[in-house]
């Protein structure tokens, strides 16, 4: 076991200065299994790719002892067959193999050098014990091996996820960051990847879903709003933690800052006093070498400077605390009828000859319904809602007259430019006004209406798509995997503002506690 050093390590983006860390210091033993916790736009992803080396510390350093391998990749190559991708991932060697192959049938003497170098890296890379491995592996994330005899092009996305990170594990002395591993996977691919990192251990985990870190982490590594702590254990542990931490700093919340606010009035008394005793000459001052003004003004400043110390003393216990607003909803309540949507005998696939997605489906959803959409990965749960929302058109659908519709996606759409680009009119304008509203809730940084959108993180832009869709008057809101990319502050208060306002809506989402929790009603397709 070796150890990750970060030392004394700051960053700050160059384009804008913006700081995301100063002056971090922290030890990460490598067999540790780590669920990486913080607010959305405070540098999950930038601590990933500092530790992948694919940025630079502004100032400090980071230590790290061994290879480190990053999820999700792109893993391009130019093989097609799923094992020959495997191997190729590994460490080239497929193309190893391939070079070996080729010098053996071609029995060139000249080569033999060539051969034996090629064969030193495939013992290292531990080539000949590799298929061996790649099935071990396969069984472990439960997927059959019959796959690896397939165009990798044609598994499903759920399989490909799989496939990539067991592929990761194969490759020796590697340090792995997974960022969201679970995203689009089904209830069942979930829980395969959960018992597979069960197994495992040396990686960093960044997810929203709280019963998967429950279940994989033993310790985490949490960014708070002043500094980055590591604690033993996992994100239920670790929650039970924190929240006793800030009931206590909770309650002495206004203690301290009577407190600060008192020292601050002394000091500004001080500073008063001793203005007043600079202008006027103290009676009885002598033409020593300190007469009683000098005397004064030097115990006020000492005074002050005390005082001064004492007040950030004080503020530096409320640095990390965590005021999570609540989240208020916009929806309109005004229809007459009852039943909003109606599907009669809904039948769709997306051309002639391709796969029939949805058969023969029947539902209604009537006002106050919070209806959970489940299947497995293809069985055409973001299918349905693009139906519904009407991008997909089709004459099986009924609506109530007058009903509108808020679609949040579960990719952002809205990428690139400024925000105010995003509206005709941001004066006086309700629906501009509403977006504001939501983006403080959802805790935005306060420079983000400067930004241009592509410098915002996953998390950050899955918050303005989210907050402008909510933002439009709209009778049912349709949900495709809105924790996607949040932080679980974002779930916890979802869950909270779903549950007072209790809004007519449809969701897809692979997070089972807040599916649970939320919905009133479940569709399995």
């Amino acid at each position: 076991m070796s150890k990750i050093t970060i030392n004394n390590m700051s960053y700050y983006y160059d384009d804008f200065y913006h700081p995301v860390y100063e002056n971090i210091n922290l030890v990460i033993k490598t067999d540790w299994k780590l669920g990486l916790i913080g607010r959305n736009g405070r540098g999950k992803t930038t601590l990933l790719k500092l530790l992948k080396g694919e940025l630079e510390p502004t100032a400090g350093n980071i230590n790290m002892p061994m290879e480190v391998e990053y999820f999700p990749y792109k893993g391009e190559c130019g093989y097609t067959i799923t094992r020959d991708i495997i191997k190729e991932n590994v460490g080239k060697l497929k193309s190893i193999e391939d070079t070996m192959d080729e010098i053996i049938s071609q029995n060139d003497e000249s080569r033999f050098d060539e051969y034996s170098v090629l064969q030193e890296q495939y013992l290292e890379l531990d080539g000949y014990e590799m298929e061996s491995k790649i099935l071990k592996e396969m069984d472990d994330m439960g997927l059959d091996a019959s796959l690896l005899d397939r165009a990798f092009d044609t598994l499903s996305g759920g399989e490909k996820t799989r496939i990539m990170l067991l592929t990761l594990f194969l490759r020796k002395k590697s340090f792995i960051l997974l960022d969201e591993p679970t995203n689009h996977l089904d209830e069942e691919g979930k829980e395969a990847v959960i018992t597979y990192l069960q197994k495992k251990k040396g990686f960093i985990v960044v997810s929203h879903d709280r019963s998967f870190l429950d279940r994989v982490i033993d310790h985490v590594i949490s960014i708070n709003k002043k500094d980055i702590t590591i604690e033993k254990g996992n994100y239920s542990s670790w929650k039970h933690n924190k929240d006793k931490r800030e009931e206590f700093e909770l309650r002495t919340k206004e203690r301290l800052e009577e407190e600060i606010a008192q020292l601050e009035r002394s000091a500004k008394t001080s500073r008063t006093w001793a203005n007043i005793g600079n202008m006027q000459r103290y009676q009885f001052a002598s033409h020593g070498r300190a007469n009683g003004v000098e005397t004064y003004m030097k115990q006020a400043k000492r005074s002050e400077a005390r005082v001064q110390d004492n007040i950030e003393q004080k503020k530096q216990l409320l640095q990390n605390y965590e005021e999570v607003k609540s989240l208020v909803m916009h929806h309109k309540n005004d229809m007459e009828e009852q039943c909003l949507i109606k599907i009669k005998e809904l039948t769709f696939k997306y051309e002639e000859g391709s796969k029939q997605i949805i058969k023969g489906f029947n539902f209604e959803i009537n006002t106050g319904d919070r209806v959970w959409v489940k299947g497995k990965n293809g069985a055409g749960k973001s299918t349905l809602l693009k139906i519904l929302n009407g991008k997909l058109p089709n004459e099986a659908i009924e609506y109530a007259d007058g009903l509108e519709i808020a679609m949040v996606a579960q990719e952002p759409g809205w990428k690139t430019g400024y925000i105010k680009e995003g509206f005709e009119d941001t004066v006086q304008n309700p629906v501009y006004e509403r977006f504001l509203e939501l983006c403080d809730h959802f805790e935005m940084p306060e420079n983000f209406l400067e930004r241009p959108l592509e410098t915002y993180s996953s998390g950050e832009l899955k918050k303005v798509n989210i907050a402008r869709a909510l933002a439009e008057e709209h009778h049912i809101i349709l949900f495709d995997e809105p924790l996607n990319y949040m932080d679980t502050y974002f779930s916890e208060q979802l869950e909270e503002a779903l549950l007072k306002y209790q809004p007519t809506m449809i969701f897809v989402e692979h997070d089972s506690y807040f599916g649970k929790k939320i919905a009133t009603r479940t569709i399995e397709l």
